[in-house]
């Protein structure tokens, strides 16, 4: 008759092999019941086969060893010793209960990995299910032993720690190095190294340090293949030493690197995996205990709430640099709706179709002679203000003010199909906007004003342009050439005249008068331009049905 000799907490424990199967595991369910995060609930089944017992791997994640050799099935006999998890279990013929045992044999423990889910993780951990007994273990509601309660205590207190480190670092450079700090302090690790998953899904070193090195001196030592392992499976790893574990066989770097024992967890928050911690010490084995890894995965969840707010507050702070460079151009919601683009759709440069708009007042030059600054300043700024008013409400992009001049553009950054008639609307309400002005002018005793508009279609270069040390964003080519042509030489006062595109672009919704082929300074040849018929207020008339 064979049986299993092995500890369970110290304790020798005996299990004779009857029946026709015996499963191990960490559930409740198993008839060997090895309670570690390192063994899976349904780890292993011995099973009699033709008058002889197998051991099966039941598809566990840390695998079954025979005499220190992953097996998948194989038969076992007296002296035989399997690993499961951190247990050892030797096969022996069954012994008379009133002889003592002998001395376990423990096979393959600097050898060792444990591996536990984040989901493991975090059942342990929500101390409503802890219930504590008088040998300072702490059970989970079931019955189960789990983390001690006293290793759980000095986890809980270094946590305290590391949440009020973490919470005053602003850059995520600078909550990695306080993480790794932390790592030095409280663990007995050599080499640390903070590795994030990139924009593009692949993994990025962000940072690594050496026990006794400077910062940045330290070379970026890990081990790909439990990386990888750690981010895409969730869990958390600790082996006792990875070159002799039969798992990390094909990964170089293990054994470049000479890594030895290691840990490895993910920077996860919530449901989501953003990178992972690896420490090392590459010239010892059995270096981590499970309360290391505790303590680890703890702070990689702290670590990751820390990164992602720094990334919050970097978004923050990005949009507000955006919102307040983008209100001298455009109105409140279209800076909302750039602001909200993921894209950064205004940082670059394209070729667009746009409509482009210039507007002047007619006399200014002789007008602000006969001006107190004081005065010109309050005449500008009514002037100015009535323009931007009247571009914003079509969600125009306000390009500049030239002297007395106003230039702006519909159609970018954000598209918009019907950009000629939002242009055209908006020269029509500022034109609007000087007459119902002039009337206060007038009734003041002061002379009228009058505004000449041009507009035009095509296409342009747009987005940030300039030198190193200053940019504007504007739109560059011979569309902005033709409207500034077209509002100088062709409209008159209290007039908006347009392109040739423009026109045929509104046709359906505004009235015009055709000016014919019209010479303009510069142009080799004559532009067909017209204007738009306007109402004596200055209200655009429909096109004739």
């Amino acid at each position: 008759m064979h049986e299993l000799v092995y500890e369970v907490e110290g304790r020798p424990q005996r299990f004779r092999l009857t029946g026709t199967e015996v499963f191990l595991g960490r559930s409740s369910e198993n008839e060997i019941v090895l309670n570690d995060f390192s063994v899976s609930r349904r780890h292993a089944v011995i099973r009699q086969e033709d008058g002889a017992w197998v051991v099966i791997d039941q598809n566990s994640t840390n695998g079954v060893k025979v005499n220190g050799k992953f097996v998948a099935s194989s038969p076992i006999v007296p002296g035989d010793v399997l690993t499961v998890g951190t247990f050892s279990l030797t096969v022996r013929e069954e012994t008379p209960a009133v002889r003592p045992l002998p001395p376990v044999p423990v096979v393959g423990e600097s050898s060792s990995t444990f591996i536990r889910s984040i989901a493991d993780f975090n059942r342990d951990f929500h101390l409503e299910d802890y219930v504590p007994e008088e040998d300072g273990d702490a059970l989970t509601a079931s019955g189960k032993r789990s983390t001690s309660a006293v290793a759980r205590s000095k986890i809980f207190e270094i946590l305290v720690q590391v949440a009020k480190t973490l919470i005053l670092a602003r850059e995520v450079h600078e909550v990695l190095g306080r993480v790794v700090d932390l790592l030095f302090e409280h663990l007995p690790v050599d080499r640390a190294v903070v590795v994030l998953v990139g924009d593009e899904g692949g993994l990025v070193p962000m940072l690594a340090r050496q026990r006794g090195k400077e910062p940045g001196e330290a070379e970026e030592i890990f081990s790909h293949t439990i990386v990888e392992s750690v981010v895409k499976n969730r869990v958390a790893v600790l082996t006792s030493d990875a070159l002799a574990d039969g798992r990390f066989e094909a990964g170089q770097s293990i054994r470049i690197q000479q890594i030895r024992s290691a840990m490895c967890v993910p920077l996860w928050n919530q449901d989501r995996v953003i990178g992972a911690l690896h420490v090392d010490t590459p010239l010892r084995v059995g270096s981590f205990t499970a309360d290391d890894l505790d303590l680890l995965t703890a702070l990689g969840n702290f670590a990751a709430v820390a990164i992602e707010r720094a990334r919050l507050q970097r978004r923050i702070e990005r949009e507000e640099r955006i919102r307040e460079r983008l209100s001298r151009y455009h109105s409140p919601g279209v800076v909302e709706e750039i602001a909200s683009d993921a894209s950064g759709v205004i940082e670059r440069v394209r070729t667009r179709n746009v409509t482009v708009f210039f507007a002047d007042i007619v006399g200014f030059t002789s007008a602000a002679e006969g001006m107190e600054p004081e005065a010109l300043s309050r005449f500008l700024s009514t002037f100015f203000t009535y323009a931007a008013d009247a571009i914003f409400a079509q969600g125009g992009t306000l390009d500049k003010f030239i002297g007395d001049a106003v230039m702006a553009f519909f159609g970018a950054p954000i598209v918009q199909p019907d950009h000629a008639r939002r242009a055209v609307a908006a020269a029509a309400k500022l034109v609007e906007n000087v007459k119902a002005w002039n009337l206060e002018r007038v009734a003041r005793g002061e002379p009228p004003v009058g505004v000449r508009i041009g507009v035009n279609t095509g296409n342009v270069v747009v987005g940030d342009i300039g030198s190193a040390q200053r940019v504007d964003y504007t739109v560059l080519g011979n569309t902005v050439n033709v409207a500034a042509r077209i509002e100088e030489y062709v409209a008159g006062p209290n007039e908006v005249a347009v392109g040739e595109e423009t026109a045929r672009l509104t046709a359906e919704d505004y009235a015009f008068e055709p000016l014919g082929d019209v010479k303009l300074k510069g142009l080799s040849r004559g532009l067909p331009c017209y204007r738009v018929k306007l109402d004596a207020r200055g209200v655009p008339l429909p096109a004739p049905r």
